[in-house]
This record gives C-alpha cells, structure tokens and sequence, in this order.
C-alpha cells in the first residue's frame, strides 16, 4: 500500500490538507447538528393528534348585528347553526365546540387533587365542547361518557358547590391516577375555591402542541364563544368530502343569520399553518446542508487537482517504474479518503461538543450515533467522488513525462 508516499506528501504541504481537514471537520459537526435539527422538526410534522384530520373542517364566526351580544339570541343562533350543519349532504358529525385541533388558541389551568389544596396545580389545556365534540373529532371514549345534553345547557354559574362533569384523555389520566382508576375520581381547579370536577370519561388519544402539556387535556360541557367572538364549530365530513362540504358551510350559515363573517377552513390547511416555522426550519437546514457540502465537494476537487498538477513528474516516474493507471488512480483515492476520515474524526467530536451547546439554548435532542455514522460516510462518498476525476486525470500522465526538465 502506498501509505509512506501519503505520508510525506501530506507532511511535505502540511498547510494545504490541514485546511482540507478543518473543512472536514466543520461541515460534519455542522451537517450532522442540522440533521438532528431536521429529524425533531420532521417528528412534529409527523406526530398524530388522534383526530380524524382529513375529514375534519374549523368553522369560526364572527358577529357584526347588535342581536348577538344577548346570551338567548346567540344561544338559538348557535342551536340552528348546527341543525343547519347536520343536515348538510356529506356532513357526519358536528359539534358546537370552542377546541381547534391545531390552532393558536389555548386555554391553561391548573388542577389539583380534592382535598389537596396545598399541592402544586398541574397544568393542563382546558376546552369547553358539547356531547357531539367527540363524534366530531373522531376521537373514541374509551371509558366512561359523553356530556349529556342536560349538562352541556346548564347555566353557567359561580357556584362552587355545583359539581361539573369533565372528560380527561387516558395518558393525562392515568398520570394523575395511575393504574386505570381516574374514572369518577374527583379533582379541583388550582388556586383558591373551585367546583368539584368529577371524571366521567376518558378519550383515548390527544395531541396538540402547547409547551409542556401537548398530552394533557380536559374538556368540559358548556357552550363556548360569547360576544364579541362568535360561536365556533367543528364539521366532520364523510372521507373525502372535506373540501366539497367547505365550500358550502358558509351559504348554508347565512341562511340561518346573515349578520355575521365567516372563516372556514379545512384541518389540513390549519396544520400546515400552524407547522409552517417547521417546514420553513427544514428547508433552511437542507439548503445550508447542501451548501456546505458542495463548498467541501469543491475544495477536495482543488486540492486533489492542484496535487496532481503539482506531482506530474513524480507520477511519471512512477508509470515509468511500473505502476498502472489503476495504482494511480487509487493512490489519490487513498490519499483523499485519509484526509478525509483525520477531518471526520476531529468532526465527530466537534459535532458533539456544538450539540451539547446547542441545547443549552433550543429545544430538541441529543446527536444520535446513526446520524454521525451518516454523516461521516456521506463525507467519505462525497470525498471520494470529488477526487475521482482528478484522479483518473492524474492516471493518464504518461511515463515519458519524468525524462522533461520543465
């Protein structure tokens, strides 16, 4: 093997190739540190809610008529809204409910155990839904019920002696009852005198992205959206008529009331919203990945060029003495291929230690062995790729060119 040759040529122009390995070194930790990057943004894009997403349709409205500031008028508006809804040809469930899957609005309180005030409340999401939210989001009951419809048009009061029903999702549950127990269990809101709130169902699954309590949710019976803000409701839609029942919610709502706007959209469309800093994270990190590479794919093309230039009569000699054009295609393959591992092994390293500082300051996780192991064999592929075509240059020196002076 041609090792010692290697050797002397990299300690003879030590400059050259130290650069070339600092390049190495740096596009790894950077490509790898970005991949990580890539990877957690890709799990939030690919997380499900547990919600019938493809079928499921926001309808929020917004009041301009004098009418809908008295609590009765809003009340039978919203009542023949969703008759309105339900009757409406590809419509499967509607619900009169103040939860958007995917939506910037969001309610947090804090619970705490009955008969333990001096805990410290847990945070949770908290919405307020009717007895068909469930129906309409695809979500099952997996113990338990639904709100009934007396509990769903009870007054709302002050009462903090007037028990309220709500429904928790099993993960959120069996955290604050562990073993399957949080069913008729009774818990209070955090912070000073509360009604007691009694357990009556549990759904199965629940995402939506808010700090640290996107799997902690508990719903409540009661209408949602007084005035100025309209009432709000969910439409499922048979599979694949989503965007056909969009179309004409809002003709539909208007012949029900016409002093009021609209705002109609599918889940789809309030997700790739809402996940929009995500994709735009994604194709930042790729071109900046992509960049780097390149830039690295061209200085292994100059060095490997600029060393066969430089060695012409050196490799003429050598085909003079014997060696084929495969040996000297292999010596640059070689030669780049250990340049190339001296700078992944330093990157290595170097992508551990920026990974450590980036999450002292960003959300995300630790640098993964794979996408080290990734990245160091890209480099290698694309170092060897780079030197292949000065290198097969490189192999058609002829012998005769040893015997020139200049």
């Amino acid at each position: 093997m041609e090792f010692g040759p290697i050797f002397r040529a990299v300690t003879r122009h030590r400059a050259r190739f130290v650069l070339i390995v600092a390049e190495v070194a740096l596009t790894l930790a950077l490509v790898a540190n970005c991949l990580t990057l890539i990877l957690d943004a890709r799990e939030d894009l690919l997380v499900d809610s547990g919600f019938d997403e493809e079928n499921l349709i926001v309808v929020d409205t917004e009041p301009f008529e004098d009418a809908f500031r008295e609590e009765a008028y809003r009340n039978r508006v919203t009542d023949a809204d969703v008759a309105a809804l339900r009757a409406m040809p590809g419509v499967k469930a509607v619900s009169h409910s103040g939860f958007t899957p995917w939506g910037d609005s969001t309610s947090i309180t804090g619970i705490q155990y009955d008969g333990k005030p001096d805990m410290e409340p847990i945070p949770t999401q908290i919405y307020l839904g009717d007895p068909e939210m469930f129906k309409a989001l695809g979500v099952e009951i997996v113990e338990g019920r639904t709100f009934t419809r007396e509990e769903y048009n009870a007054p709302q009061t002050n009462d903090v002696e007037r028990p309220l029903s709500i429904i928790l999702n099993r993960k959120f549950a069996d955290e604050l009852f562990p073993g399957g127990k949080a069913l008729g269990k009774v818990i209070r809101f955090g912070g000073g005198e509360s009604p007691p709130l009694t357990i009556v169902g549990i759904v199965d699954r629940f995402y939506k992205p808010v700090g640290d309590v996107h799997e902690r949710v508990m719903f409540l019976p009661s209408r949602a959206g007084g005035y100025p803000f309209g009432p709000s409701y969910l439409v499922r839609a048979e599979p694949g008529q989503a965007n056909a029942v969009a179309g004409d919610i809002e003709a539909t709502l208007l012949r029900v009331d016409s002093g009021r706007n609209f705002e109609i959209r599918t889940m789809p469309e309030l997700r790739r919203e809402f996940q929009s800093r995500n994709h735009m994270l994604i194709a930042t990190l790729n071109a900046v990945m992509g960049l780097l590479l390149l830039v690295t794919a061209l200085g292994i093309v100059g060095l490997t060029s600029f060393s066969v230039a430089e060695r012409r009569r050196q490799i003429g000699t050598r085909r003079a003495l014997g060696a084929t054009r495969r040996d000297v295609v292999r010596y640059f393959l070689l030669e780049n291929w250990l340049v190339t591992t001296c700078g992944a092994v330093l990157g290595v390293g170097l992508a551990l230690a920026l990974n450590v500082g980036l999450l002292n300051v960003v959300e995300g996780s630790r640098i993964g062995w794979q996408v080290l192991a990734a990245g160091v064999v890209l480099l290698w592929v694309i170092g060897l790729g780079s030197a292949l075509g000065p290198a097969l240059r490189a192999s058609q020196v002829a012998p005769a060119i040893a015997t020139r002076n200049v």
